[in-house]
This record gives C-alpha cells, sequence and structure tokens, in this order.
C-alpha cells in the first residue's frame, strides 16, 4: 500500500510541472502538444483520475472573430472619414471630432448587432431543436433511419452506423443535439446562450 502510494506521488510529481495541483497538468498537456511530445501527453491521459485533473482547452478563440471584424471595421471607417475631413481643408478640432464620433458610433452600432444577430440566431437554432425533439418524439423511427443514411454516407458500414445510431437514440436529448450537428450542421447554444451573444457584442465594440 505504502508504495502505490509513492507511485502515485511520483507520478503526479512528473507531471505537476511544478505549479502543483490541476494547473500544472493543464499546462503540460498543452505544452506536449505544442512539443509535439506524443508520451507526455500520453502520460497526462493516463494519469487524470489519479490527478483528479480535467483537461482544459483554450475557450476565449470564440471571440476572435467579432474582435478582429470589429477592429477592423473601425480602423478602417475611422480612417476614411478623418481623411476625408482633412482632405476637406476642415480644422484640426473638426476632424478630431468627426474622428472619435464616428469610433463611437461605429462600436455601438456593431456591438448592438452583434449582440442582436447571435441572439436571433441562438434563437432560431432553438426553435430548430424543438422540432427535431418533436420528431423524435412522434416518430423516432424515421429519424434513426435519416441518421443511419448520413452515418453510412460518410463511409460507415451501414450495420455499423446503425448499431452506433441505436445506442445513441437511447439518449434522447443526447442524440438530438447529435442530430443537429450532423444533419443541420448546427451547434446547440448553451442556456445561457444571451450572456454568450453579449459577450460577443462587448468584443466586437470594444
Amino acid at each position: 500500500m505504502a508504495s502505490e502510494n509513492i507511485d502515485a506521488g511520483e507520478q503526479t510529481s512528473l507531471l505537476s510541472n511544478g505549479n502543483g495541483g490541476a494547473n500544472g497538468t493543464d499546462v503540460n498537456a498543452r505544452k506536449a502538444f505544442e512539443g509535439s511530445d506524443v508520451e507526455a501527453s500520453r502520460q497526462y491521459h493516463d494519469n487524470r483520475d489519479l490527478l483528479n485533473s480535467e483537461e482544459q482547452h483554450q475557450t476565449e478563440g470564440g471571440l476572435l472573430k467579432p474582435m478582429i471584424f470589429g477592429g477592423l471595421d473601425g480602423i478602417l471607417t475611422s480612417f476614411a472619414i478623418v481623411a476625408g475631413a482633412a482632405g476637406g481643408s476642415l480644422s484640426t478640432g473638426v476632424v478630431l471630432v468627426l474622428g472619435f464620433s464616428n469610433i463611437f458610433a461605429d462600436a455601438l452600432s456593431m456591438g448592438v448587432g452583434e449582440f442582436l444577430s447571435s441572439k436571433a440566431e441562438n434563437e432560431w437554432i432553438i426553435s430548430e431543436r424543438k422540432r427535431e425533439a418533436w420528431e423524435m418524439e412522434n416518430y423516432p423511427e424515421g429519424e434513426i433511419n435519416e441518421m443511419i443514411d448520413i452515418y453510412e454516407s460518410r463511409g460507415m458500414k451501414r450495420e455499423d452506423a446503425k448499431m452506433v445510431i441505436e445506442t445513441m437514440s437511447k439518449y434522447k436529448d443526447f442524440f438530438i443535439d447529435v442530430m443537429m450537428a450532423e444533419e443541420l450542421q448546427l451547434q446547440v447554444p448553451e442556456e445561457d446562450h444571451t450572456w454568450e451573444s453579449f459577450k460577443e457584442g462587448d468584443a466586437i465594440c470594444c
């Protein structure tokens, strides 16, 4: 028993990256990928239960699109207005007022527009999920056969596709989300999707 505790301690120290706890292991999992270290990645995944740690992934990337889009739009439109005002021989004060007012108005319109469009898209996806759930409730055989056909068209043998789909269909909520992704190519939003839409609007605004 003592030797098992020593082995566990040794494995933890090897994977902890010197920071201790889960944070160090998460850093090592990413470093294994960045350094193409297959053995380190294997050790981390084999010892996740021992370390009581979940592998963390970067989630901030979801805001990159609105940030880049908003930044480029703000830079280009502001440059065009300031350049036009300067070309018209307006005073420096007027040029500055035009530039800053454009930045404010552009940021506000882009932020509100991103929030409303993202929220509307999420609500539409949720309405589509309700339709799929209704169809699954009233005619599950049809939905199951559709999914089997999709998996077969992607290269699976029909008997394998049938086994996979029939197993997943036992878990209705999970299966409906799979149908949304595979059949409609739609990602079901989280329950707090309004807050996520707000964050996207805030990112494009700032």
